[in-house]
C-alpha cells in the first residue's frame, strides 16, 4: 500500500547557504517556526529539539546532515501526548540553486496506522514555509498565521484512509474495463480481480457506510453477470440485497439491489424472475429525475441474455 506522505515545494529567492543557516540557527528558526528556537550540533546521530520557551515542542535524531544541501531527521511532535506515543516519522529538506533562487522540497514520511502526528502536520508546514520565505526574502516577520491546537486535532486511521484510495482506484478500473467495446479474455480476469480488489478495499476504508458496502457487493454481482457466471451473479446480488435491507437504505441503493437481482437471474435464464425483478428494480423511488433516468438507462442495459424486459419510462 502506498505510503502516505506530505510533499512541500517552495522557491525562494536566497543562497543555499542562507537557507541552510536559517533551517539551524535557533534566531531565525524563532522568527518563522511558530516561535521555537532549534537545537543540535546538527552531526548525524545526534539529537535535536525545537524549544517553545522551556517546552520541548519537536524532538528527534539528525539522520542525513550534508550542508547546505540537504537534512534528514526523524520528527516526533512532544508537546502532545498522543503524537508523541507514535512511532516516529521522518523529515527530509532538500535545498536545490536555481539561478538566483532556491528551491526547498520538503517530504515528511514514514507514518503509518493511527497517526495523529500526519493531521497536525497536514497543517502546521504550510505556515512555517511561507514564515520561512518571508524572512529570507524581506527580512521581516510573517505575522499572525492560523496555529495548530492538538487537542482539536483527531487521529487518522491512515491504513484506512490507504484502502479506500485503492478502493476507489480499483473501482475505476472495473468501470474502465466494462466500458470497452471489446474485452480479452484477460480483461476479463483483470476486470474480475479488480472488482474484488475494490469490494476488498472499501470494506477496510476510512468512511465506510453501509452504502460502501452494499454498492461493493453490486459490483461483484455485475461483473459475474456480464461474464455470463450467474451463480456467482446472484450470489453477490443477494448479498447486495441483504445490505440494502438491514441498513435500511433506499433510493439509487435499492434499485440497483434489485437490478442486480434482475441480471442475475437473466444470465440463470430464469425470465420470469428477471422480469419480476427487474420491475421492482424500475418501481423504487429514486428522488432526483436525472438519478432516476440514469439508473433505467442502466437498467436496460446489456447484458440481458435474451430477456425481454418491460418497458419503462423515463422521467
Amino acid at each position: 500500500m502506498p505510503k502516505p506522505r506530505h510533499i512541500h515545494e517552495i522557491y525562494i529567492r536566497t543562497t543555499p547557504e542562507r537557507l541552510w543557516e536559517a533551517l539551524i540557527d535557533p534566531e531565525r528558526t524563532e522568527r518563522y517556526f511558530r516561535g521555537w528556537a532549534v537545537r543540535s550540533t546538527w552531526a548525524a546521530g545526534a539529537p535535536y529539539e525545537y524549544l517553545d520557551g522551556a517546552e520541548r515542542a519537536v524532538v528527534g535524531e539528525i539522520l542525513e546532515a550534508d550542508p547546505p544541501r540537504r537534512l534528514v531527521m526523524t520528527f516526533t511532535f512532544a508537546r502532545d501526548s498522543d503524537a508523541a506515543a507514535e512511532a516516529p516519522s521522518r523529515v527530509t529538506w532538500e535545498i536545490t540553486s536555481v539561478g538566483e533562487a532556491c528551491r526547498l522540497t520538503l517530504v515528511h514520511s514514514d507514518f503509518g496506522g493511527l497517526s495523529k502526528t500526519w493531521t497536525i502536520t497536514s497543517v502546521m508546514w504550510t505556515p512555517i514555509l511561507s514564515g520561512l520565505k518571508t524572512l529570507l526574502e524581506t527580512g521581516s516577520v510573517l505575522g499572525a498565521v492560523p496555529d495548530v491546537d492538538p487537542d482539536a486535532v483527531t487521529t487518522t486511521d491512515l491504513d484506512a484512509e490507504g484502502h479506500r484510495d485503492l478502493g476507489a482506484a480499483t473501482n475505476l478500473e472495473v468501470w474502465d474495463l466494462l466500458g470497452r467495446v471489446e474485452r480479452s479474455p484477460e480483461d476479463d480476469e483483470t476486470m474480475l480481480r479488480a472488482a474484488y480488489a475494490s469490494a476488498y478495499h472499501w470494506a477496510l476504508a476510512a468512511r465506510r457506510t453501509d452504502a460502501s458496502e452494499a454498492r461493493g457487493e453490486w459490483m461483484l454481482s455485475h461483473v459475474h453477470a456480464v461474464l455470463g457466471r450467474a451463480e456467482m451473479a446472484e450470489h453477490y446480488a443477494r448479498r447486495c440485497l441483504a445490505v440494502v435491507d438491514a441498513a435500511g437504505l433506499e433510493d439509487f441503493d435499492r434499485a440497483y439491489a434489485h437490478e442486480a437481482m434482475a441480471r442475475a437471474a437473466a444470465a440463470a435464464g430464469r425470465t420470469a424472475d428477471a422480469q419480476q425483478e427487474s420491475a421492482l428494480a424500475a418501481a423504487v423511488a429514486i428522488a432526483d429525475d436525472e438519478d432516476r433516468a440514469i439508473f433505467l438507462g442502466d437498467l436496460a442495459a446489456e447484458p440481458w441474455f435474451g430477456v425481454e424486459l418491460p418497458t419503462f419510462t423515463t422521467p
